[in-house]
């Protein structure tokens, strides 16, 4: 969690990451995003406040330098219309913009305004209770003349439409002047629409630091394998998935010309042979053999988890029609509650004796982290407790390549005689004897998917 607190503002943001200010010095590959307009869900927000601050998100993301933001407002209407123009006989010939080069978002942006309080005096007696749980201020009053606004952030995967990510921001504030951080990144933003009418008042720093700490939010929300765009590319020649370097991983130098092997990027088969988020579970999971431990379904960061609920779960599932000799790819996400001994997220292939298994796990030591392929060990750069991540396999004729959060971490040769002899089925291993949901350690796995090419 990381939470702000200057004067006269208190602001939390629960997630973990980059800061805008490390996001400001950002130089390398991008991630493509669209900011829905903001739903005004509190009494004293209307329409235009909330096409308002979408406008202000959208500008603030893109001065960041991580991002590829495409326009979702006002603007794309008057970009449909300059391209209708164009089609419609009027602009000469050669001169007009061509359709169906426009780019689309990976990710977009869904913001509800749950709080809008631009001035609490006279209310209730000098101040309001702010009527939900907030995790800094939740059920502290807010003192005469000053403002509060908070606004629930969602991140939708416009390809599958699940939710990527969650939070809440707020910010409170009883003067005006913007400084230090905010002051780089939304000083000189222009309040957007109905908002002007706050200028110069502690609502207009309020909504300055709810939407720094909402491009906060988004910067560490956004998972690694997102930002896969050419820094320098904003057009529609934007290159395939860029390698995101890793410290601890050797990464090929390019040669004369810009070459750029085609291990150096994750994509998955275009036929999908199993997937499951564990949307359907209510309790326990019923789509996988649970074949050790306990194990419970939970909600988490807008998505249902399988949980470890006590020690080290074993689960399986066979694959119908489906032969480890073809080339496939494998995904699953993970996530560690806390540290704890020999907690797993790994998978083997075949059989849960299988010599063709993927080791994700905790060592004796809280620093300690054991990542490898059939023995083999693969350089892992950070720690992986208290953040989502995502693992895949990819096997492309007899290259079997390992990537963690979109990077290339690992490739090597396998034998696809003896894969070919395989039986189809996947078997998990997640969690630790040490597991124990009720102290807060517990191992997360969701949306497996295995793919064909």
């Amino acid at each position: 969690m990381a939470s702000c607190v200057s004067s006269g503002v208190q602001t939390t943001v629960e997630t973990t990451g980059p800061t805008v200010q490390e996001a400001l010095t950002y130089h390398g590959p991008k991630a493509r995003i669209a900011v829905a307009s903001f739903k005004c869900k509190a009494a004293k927000c209307s329409g235009a406040i909330g096409d308002g601050l979408s406008d202000m998100l959208a500008t603030a993301l893109f001065r960041t330098g991580r991002f590829i933001v495409l326009e979702r407002g006002e603007g794309l209407k008057a970009i449909q219309e300059e391209l209708n123009l164009g089609q419609s006989g009027y602009v000469r010939k050669g001169a007009a913009p061509k359709m169906g080069l426009m780019e689309g978002a990976d990710i977009l942006v869904i913001g509800a305004i749950t709080a809008f309080e631009p001035n609490a005096s006279g209310i209730g007696g000098g101040g309001i209770v702010i009527p939900y749980k907030i995790p800094l201020i939740g059920g502290a009053r807010l003192s005469k003349k000053e403002a509060y606004i908070a606004a629930d952030i969602r991140l939708v995967d416009v390809r599958t439409g699940r939710i990527i990510n969650a939070t809440t921001v707020e910010g409170k504030a009883s003067s005006w002047k913007v400084g230090g951080g905010m002051g780089t990144i939304l000083g000189s933003v222009a309040l957007g629409g109905a908002l002007g009418a706050y200028k110069n008042t502690p609502m207009e720093k309020a909504i300055r630091v709810m939407l720094y700490n909402a491009v906060n939010a988004i910067a560490k929300m956004v998972p690694e394998n997102y930002y896969r765009w050419g820094a320098d590319t904003q057009g529609s020649a934007a290159p395939g998935p860029q390698p995101v370097a890793s410290a601890g991983a050797s990464q090929p130098a390019p040669a004369a010309g810009g070459l750029v092997r085609p291990s150096a990027r994750f994509s998955p088969g275009n036929r999908v042979v199993w997937e499951e988020d564990f949307s359907s579970c209510q309790e326990v999971p019923t789509t996988v053999k649970i074949l050790r431990g306990s194990v419970e379904c939970v909600k988490f960061q807008g998505k249902t988890w399988l949980a470890t609920v006590k020690g080290e779960v074993h689960f399986s599932k066979r694959l119908s029609g489906f032969s480890f000799a073809k080339d496939w790819a494998l995904e699953y996400a993970f996530y560690y509650g806390a540290y704890m001994p020999w907690g797993k997220a790994a998978v083997r292939l075949g059989r849960a004796n299988s010599p063709f298994f993927l080791d994700l796990e905790k060592g004796s030591v809280k620093g300690d982290t054991i990542f490898k392929w059939m023995e083999r060990p693969i350089p892992l750069d950070q720690d992986i407790v208290g953040r989502v991540h995502r693992v895949a396999l990819q096997k492309k004729g007899d290259t079997l390549r390992v990537f963690f959060d979109g990077r290339r971490l690992f490739s090597g040769r396998v034998d696809q005689l003896a894969l070919s002899r395989l039986p189809s089925v996947l078997y998990f291993m997640v969690g630790s004897g040490y597991a124990d949901i009720e102290t807060g350690k517990y191992v997360l796995i969701t949306d497996i998917r295995l793919t064909t090419y």
